[in-house]
């Protein structure tokens, strides 16, 4: 092109040969791992190689961003020339050897290479005498394929001296912002990661549309946990659990019953108790609410992670962000869909919020609906769609799922900054907080949105889990401290739940394991997935502000080394006892040494 300068026609060229490369390792990555993808349809392979432009286009930008800086330094020296070009061979090189020899190392790691391999120095060096003898040729198709593209950069790919113009300098800042465009995805809402790769919904076809470079270039900023040894091996670690918790079933659930997952923002159990949600204080009454829930994490992001797949907030970043993203995790939401259920998502943010959309998608939800699916009216201006006609909109869509279905819903309006209609001010309790007035018109909406599907054909075979994604500003010394400030609702509504209070410990991640019991549902959960209706005295784990493991069980607070009662109703603590905190640092070395084997199963 002619107002292409030659530094900018050759880096084209270059990177048009690279997404030729790019997609025939994908191919070569499907063909050496055929015996897994030929169990895919031929749709769900052609979607997975389509979903993967985007990532070969944002790998190939990650690895050559020096590259692209050297391209506008206009001249001719020879020795610039030639260290731009080693440069760029240099870096394409290391990324086709780590996607080639990722190959067979996916078969060690389950999942994309990431930096954590780095960490599991045992199982890697008892192994390196035999990967080298039997897979000796991976390595070397990466050196020669180095050689074979320095000579055909250098025959092809010359430069030339060509006169800069004002045409050539707006060419490159259009390359620049296409550069930004293309690392982080595209225009949407939020960039992509590597959880926005498993939008199909089975692990193995996420694999098949990231590629290695981008993986291991997205998760080398995540710090990569150390193993833990508390004790002698993980199997003395779970064989603790095991004899400590109670996984057998003991609720006689409905089969093909539905269910509804409410998810509210930023509630704590205390609004609850004071009064500003008085539907829900109604709803108690007619079925299973437990007391002693906590949520376990502090952040929206944190919840789903939990809540759907069983994984507490233990890392100091949210799981979905981490470098373990990719490992392969059961969530009840595939189960569900592999007994025939139809699975949907609502959230009234904007799509790509938080992940949301990604994470769901990839952990068993058919569809996920978003702002942009409702529409702009009821905007409230800063996050999405107000709660009471979101809500409303979500009862008719539910209606029109076939059933059995499960139905994901998470609220909107009581978070920051508590905005809620004009036309609603000042009918709700303002509190002394001012979180209280949107609580009070959350809880309405809620009223209202069980008020529009009463009398629907499903209701009465549908179960009703609600809870929080994490609590808010509190008010009270009760939950002032370190246990109170995760406490959230639990509520469980449906066929054969009575109204009773649960004097017992739970945590979101207790949620799998009591879905797949209220529906009669065998499925492999994490061991730190327990149902809330087994006889089982009951426990939640927190990494309390990303700095102090602790776990509660019954009235008492334990750390890695120290023991305190805990008062429910005053929130008091008493004085810290030395304690070896066994139970907690069993959980810890099977949840972290789990997610570095990717393999957190009993």
């Amino acid at each position: 092109m002619f107002f292409l300068t030659s530094e900018q026609t050759r880096l084209l060229k270059r990177f048009s040969i690279l997404m030729l490369i790019y997609s025939l390792l994908r191919i070569g990555f499907y063909f050496y791992h055929l015996p897994t993808y030929r169990l895919f349809t031929q749709e769900e392979i052609f979607q997975s190689f389509f979903l993967g432009i985007r990532f070969d286009i944002a790998a190939i930008l990650l690895v050559n961003s020096p590259v692209i800086i050297l391209s506008f330094i206009s001249t001719q020296k020879s020795f610039f020339l030639f260290f731009e070009r080693l440069l760029f061979i240099l870096l394409n090189s290391i990324a086709i050897l780590v996607a080639v020899d990722d190959f067979e190392l996916f078969h060690f790691m389950g999942k994309r290479l990431s930096y954590d391999l780095f960490v599991i120095t045992d199982d890697i060096f008892d192994q390196l005498p035999q990967l080298i003898l039997n897979f000796w040729y991976l390595p070397l198709f990466s050196i020669l394929f180095g050689l074979v593209f320095y000579h055909f950069d250098r025959k092809y790919f010359p430069t030339q001296i060509v006169r800069t113009t004002w045409l050539s300098h707006f060419a490159g800042v259009f390359l620049l912002g296409f550069s930004f465009i293309g690392i982080r995805g595209g225009l949407q809402h939020k960039s992509i990661n590597v959880q926005s790769a498993f939008v199909q919904g089975k692990n193995e076809l996420g694999h098949l549309v990231l590629n290695s470079p981008y993986h291991f270039l997205r998760t080398l900023k995540n710090e990569p946990k150390k193993k833990l040894q508390f004790f002698k091996n993980d199997d003395e670690a779970k064989t603790i659990i095991l004899n400590s918790r109670e996984f057998r079933e003991n609720f006689i659930g409905k089969e093909n019953a539905n269910i509804v997952l409410i998810i509210l923002e930023s509630f704590s159990s205390e609004y609850i108790e004071k009064g500003y949600a008085p539907f829900l204080k109604e709803l108690i009454n007619k079925g299973a609410y437990f007391n002693q829930h906590l949520a376990n994490g502090r952040r929206s992001i944190e919840s789903l992670p939990s809540i759907l797949c069983g994984l507490p907030s233990l890392l100091t970043e949210p799981i979905s962000k981490s470098i373990y993203s990719g490992n392969k995790f059961s969530c009840f939401p595939k189960h569900l869909k592999k007994a025939g259920y139809t699975n949907y998502f609502f959230h009234a943010g904007a799509r790509g919020t938080m992940g949301f959309e990604s994470y769901t998608l990839a952990n068993g939800f058919d569809k996920y609906f978003s702002r942009e699916d409702y529409g702009d009216k009821d905007f409230d201006g800063t996050w999405g769609i107000f709660d009471l006609p979101y809500l409303q909109y979500v009862s008719e869509k539910i209606s029109e799922i076939k059933g059995p279905f499960l139905a994901g819903v998470f609220t909107l309006s009581s978070h920051q900054p508590y905005k809620i209609p004009e036309e609603f001010k000042g009918k709700f309790p303002k509190g002394n907080l001012e979180i209280h007035e949107s609580i009070g018109y959350t809880d309405y909406s809620l009223r209202k949105f069980f008020e529009s599907i009463e009398n629907k054909s499903w209701f009465k075979n549908t179960y009703f889990i609600i809870t929080a994604d994490h609590s808010q500003k509190v008010e009270t010394k009760k939950y002032s401290n370190i246990v109170g400030r995760y406490r959230v609702p639990l509520l469980i509504t449906g066929p054969g739940i009575t109204g009773q209070n649960k004097v017992r410990v739970t945590q979101h991640s207790d949620i799998p394991k009591t879905v797949l019991d209220l529906l009669e549902i065998g499925g492999d959960l994490p061991a730190t997935s327990v149902s809330v209706f087994n006889e089982d005295k009951g426990a939640a784990i927190n990494f309390a502000d990303g700095a102090t493991y602790f776990m509660v069980t019954d009235n008492f607070v334990f750390t890695l080394d120290t023991k305190q009662e805990f008062d429910w109703e005053s929130g008091s603590l008493s004085e810290k006892t030395p304690d070896s905190g066994l139970l907690l640092k069993a959980y810890l070395q099977y949840f972290i040494n789990g997610l570095i084997n990717n393999n957190l199963s009993l």
